[in-house]
């Protein structure tokens, strides 16, 4: 009778759990789809008012997320295409790591043939990829997989490649 009545209790907890991750999830989801569409948006009026032409809206083009905890948990959206770069340095990176162990331009992410490439940029202590339980050091460039995470110092950033659907622009 108790063990029926725990086993119950346990499966309702489990499915309240797998609710609220989900939920979690698709709530991320819709922020960052958001960012980017914002983002692109963005670049298609500035072109338009630099008189440049559009581009096909009928194409998919890849975007990444990158999340981390420090003090509060943060995550941005950018176009590899325009390259992001990681350290120290204020004025050269679009992330900016306050960070003894990271340095001025630490790393690069990039769009290559179509893929997410990052390359560390001769940086002291070298950048780091985890893959799933394997991690390594860096080596000149490497393709990134969404799910990777590029570790910059004491820092552990995730990252989330999706594509976005130029149609709705």
């Amino acid at each position: 009778m108790w063990i029926t009545i725990i086993i119950v209790i346990a499966i309702v907890l489990a499915g309240i759990i797998s609710y609220i991750m989900i939920n979690s999830r698709k709530a991320e989801m819709q922020k960052y789809y958001g960012a980017a569409y914002k983002m692109i948006k963005e670049i298609c009026l500035a072109n338009a008012l630099k008189n440049q032409k559009p581009r096909e809206n009928h194409e998919q083009k890849v975007m990444i997320y990158l999340k981390w905890k420090d003090r509060e948990k943060q995550g941005y959206v950018f176009d590899p295409q325009q390259g992001v770069r990681i350290g120290r340095n204020p004025g050269k990176n679009e992330i900016c790591i306050r960070e003894k162990m990271i340095s001025g331009q630490h790393c690069v992410i990039y769009l290559s043939e179509g893929m997410l490439a990052i390359q560390d940029l001769n940086s002291s202590n070298g950048t780091w990829i985890r893959r799933g339980f394997w991690k390594h050091r860096l080596q000149g460039a490497e393709y990134l997989l969404s799910g990777d995470k590029i570790i910059v110092g004491g820092l552990k950033l995730t990252v989330t490649i999706f594509t976005f659907d130029m149609a709705y622009i």
